[in-house]
């Protein structure tokens, strides 16, 4: 009985070629978005599978000033040997910082140069934290001499070929010798922790002593036994009360399991930008179920299209002494082999679609997660769900048609059934519209950032890395060398650049304010007004410091320039700034010489704080470059060759500020470009269900059409007779989908700082461009309809 089922749902199949393959075709489209869906939210919830992960943490630090919150993923480099000589439920402990606080090191092997983003200095303990599996050297004891560095397989290879690097030597900077003392496997993609190079810790003068100031140390722990957590947590607030004078309280700590680190630290600043968002994740699962539905639906409105002739064919069976039951395991295995063969080419789609995936998101989904176990074992659960879904409507409805029902045209629409079949070409529009609007808000906010004026000009600014230039005198001769170049237009150097490397510090009102606000300051030395092209609103730039800049006790006077914000927050206005002391941690001598009018440091998701520029005694990391337009490559050639005279042996590191300011919104773009490819995708499979509909309804109202014709009715009344119902279920669906995209979407916008208003316009544009998809859709078999001969509709009985 199964076998001759079998047989003649395959004929039905193929007797039935554009019913197959528009079913096949949504259905496998479907299903591969799915799929991918699904083998990418597989992975992000696998992220960081370490034996033991329910035992490792991290700390975190909460900071408020001024009812700001931040959640940091590094704390004090003194909190982790602290906890640990005290907790003996912590087994293992290990800081790591990412070199110079998240600037590149520059690496040189021999006569090649290289740019590496991450390199970490860490304690020995990481090593069996993270399980780094030894392709060479000694694990025990790999980490534990200063200026001793491991790395990745990859970076070995890259810097000494196939051969064994151990004993080796690498140049840090042009200034440290650092020693090849073990070679690990890659970290997987899937690990939070990304280190490409780990050196010692103890070659950081942060080693020398432990201090409570300086939040910049992430900092792992492996607990003895996961339930050990909240013995470290209630700790904690004890240990910064004992070690932390009270006015320096301004930090609490917590820990995260690694199993939550993923996928919870979208809004925690970490070196690694391999972060999740779980709220995000959640979305992509309804997107998922989603798509399956509207695929099913699909189904479900085709196969009801059909019902008139496969009516007839039940009919028969059942005249033939049928049972329900036997027709309905016929219509299930239809329903099954065909749900099977779109499975297999979803699968297609899947394994093509996986580079398309990750170019569109930015994320990394790899070919190795379709081998994981969820996967497989799932798909066979989910093919049969989809089979149960996908045929029960059309299997339940035509197994149920009495013999003279199904023998006679036109019984075969019943209110209820017609009524259901609108509902869920409603619901498939509904979802349409919605993701056609969210393009149309998504766009419109990318364009709006990329031209909102930000209180600077990072156009034609090239920024330096000076990670390989040593003293004074190297960086005097890279300011004449670049300065005398033609394109050159000014010149500062900085301990920073906007968005990246600041410092960060409080602001206080009086010495009674004991919180303060938050404070990003940069350290310079030159014109950044000049570069940057600053608004002063009062009192001049800072001058470059000289040795001689001290007071009578030999205090050095330090100089700051305060950006409008900061000024408010002293309750001072620009002018009245001007020669007032400041307390900011800079010196008990740092006076305010300008104000300049604020500018968007950081990305427009957040707003505006307080920045300070100041001649104090920082690290100066960057050469910033203002320079004319002209030929962009000959420029960049021409500052390279300068570069290269002064330091011949170090690689140029540069990067463009309009380019480095872009990318922070990189994942907001590549979400826009998500959003619009599942638009499209349901916007596609919507008009495939509308097109069964149309089917479905031209095909019932063959004889009015008929009677119509003779009695004198043109193909445009009729094409209009027959679109108008479509027409009004875009509009049903316009009404439930507005909304509901204006909660949604309005919620996205929240997310940053200067966002646009959601306009009417918007939600008109997206039912407008339905409305034309659906009338396209449905015409052609309004006209096939109309164009058709009324002798034979008449007849055909």
């Amino acid at each position: 009985m199964i076998k001759n089922n079998f047989k003649t749902a395959w004929r039905n199949l193929l007797n039935n070629k554009l019913f197959s393959a528009l079913n096949i075709f949504g259905l496998a489209v479907g299903l591969g978005v799915s799929f991918l869906l699904a083998l990418f939210i597989i992975q992000e919830r696998a992220f960081d599978a370490f034996p033991n992960r329910d035992r490792i943490f991290r700390y975190l630090a909460h900071i408020n000033y001024e009812g700001n919150d931040m959640l940091l993923a590094s704390v004090p480099n003194a909190v982790g040997p602290t906890v640990k000589d005290n907790i003996p439920e912590v087994e293992l402990s290990a800081r790591a910082l990412l070199n110079d606080f998240g600037d590149n090191a520059n690496i040189s092997v021999g006569n090649d140069a290289f740019i590496e983003s991450r390199l970490y200095w860490a304690d020995p303990e990481i090593v069996e934290i993270f399980d780094l599996h030894f392709i060479h050297g000694d694990r025990k004891t790999a980490l534990n001499a200063p200026n001793a560095v491991l790395l990745s397989a990859s970076k070995a290879k890259q810097y000494f070929g196939d051969k064994n690097p151990v004993g080796m030597a690498i140049e840090l900077n042009r200034n440290t010798t650092l020693n090849v003392t073990g070679v690990y496997a890659d970290l997987p993609t899937t690990s939070t922790f990304d280190a490409e190079l780990i050196g010692a810790y103890s070659t950081t003068g942060f080693a020398r002593r432990n201090t409570w100031d300086n939040a910049s140390f992430e900092t792992w722990i492996m607990l003895r036994d996961a339930d050990d957590r909240q013995k470290v947590e209630t700790y904690l607030p004890k240990m910064i009360e004992e070690h932390v004078e009270a006015d320096r309280r301004y930090f609490s700590l917590a820990l995260q399991p690694l199993e939550a680190v993923h996928l919870n630290s979208s809004e925690i600043d970490a070196y690694s930008d391999r972060k999740g968002d779980a709220a995000q994740l959640q979305q992509l699962t309804y997107l998922a179920i989603a798509l399956l539905l509207m695929a099913a639906i699909n189904y479900m409105n085709l196969a009801t299209a059909r019902a008139q002739q496969r009516g007839k064919e039940v009919g028969i069976s059942k005249a033939l002494g049928a049972n329900r039951q036997g027709l309905l395991g016929k219509f299930y295995i239809e329903t099954a082999l065909l749900t099977w063969i779109a499975v297999v080419f979803g699968i297609v789609f899947t394994v093509l679609g996986i580079p398309v995936f990750n170019a569109l998101s930015g994320k990394t989904l790899v070919y190795a997660t379709l081998a994981h176990p969820v996967f497989w074992i799932g798909l066979p659960v989910f093919w049969l769900s989809l089979t149960l879904i996908a045929g029960l409507y059309p299997a339940i409805i035509l197994s149920a048609y009495t013999p003279l029902e199904a023998l006679q045209k036109g019984k075969a629409a019943r209110t209820g059934s017609a009524l259901f079949r609108r509902v869920l070409v409603v619901v498939q529009f509904s979802a349409s519209i919605i993701l056609i609007v969210g393009v149309i808000i998504m766009y419109l906010q990318m364009d709006f950032v990329s031209k909102r004026k930000l209180g600077y000009n990072p156009e034609n600014v090239i920024v330096i890395g000076l990670s390989s230039a040593q003293n004074k005198q190297e960086f005097d001769a890279l300011k004449n060398q670049i300065g005398a170049l033609g394109q050159t237009q000014g010149m500062v150097l900085s301990q920073a650049f906007p968005g990246k490397g600041e410092s960060g510090r409080s602001i206080h009102k009086d010495d009674a304010d004991k919180q303060g606000a938050w404070l990003s300051s940069n350290r310079i030395i030159g014109d950044i007004q000049q570069v940057l092209q600053l608004d002063v609103l009062a009192g001049r730039m800072i001058k470059d410091r000289l040795s001689g800049d001290t007071t009578e006790t030999g205090t050095p006077v330090v100089e700051v320039v305060l950006n409008k914000y900061a000024v408010d927050y002293l309750g001072l206005t620009p002018e009245e700034a001007i020669g007032k002391r400041v307390l900011a941690d800079l010196g008990d001598h740092s006076t305010i010489v300008g104000v300049v009018d604020n500018f968007n440091y950081a990305s427009l998701h957040s707003p505006v704080g307080a920045y300070a520029f100041t001649n104090a005694s920082e690290s100066i990391r960057y050469l910033m470059v203002r320079f004319s337009t002209g030929d962009l490559r000959e420029t960049l050639r021409q500052y390279e060759a300068a570069y290269k005279k002064v330091l011949p042996d170090a690689p140029f590191d540069y990067t463009f500020l309009d380019s480095h300011l872009k990318s922070r919104y990189l994942a907001d773009q590549q979400t826009a470009k998500v959003l619009l490819v599942f638009s499209i995708l349901a916007v596609f499979i919507g008009c495939l269900g509308l097109f069964g509909l149309a089917a479905f309804t031209a095909e019932k109202r063959t004889k009015e059409i008929g009677v119509r014709k003779v009695l004198g009715a043109t193909v445009p009344s009729l094409v209009r007779l027959l679109s108008i119902d479509f027409i009004k279920l875009v509009v049903v669906a316009f009404i439930v989908a507005c909304p509901m995209a204006y909660w949604g979407f309005n919620k996205w916008l929240d997310n940053f700082a200067y966002r646009i208003d959601i306009q009417w316009w918007m939600f008109g544009i997206a039912g407008l461009v339905a409305i034309v998809i659906a009338l396209v859709t449905v015409s052609s078999q309004a006209i096939k309809a109309a164009l058709a001969n009324p002798v034979e509709s008449l007849r055909d009985e």
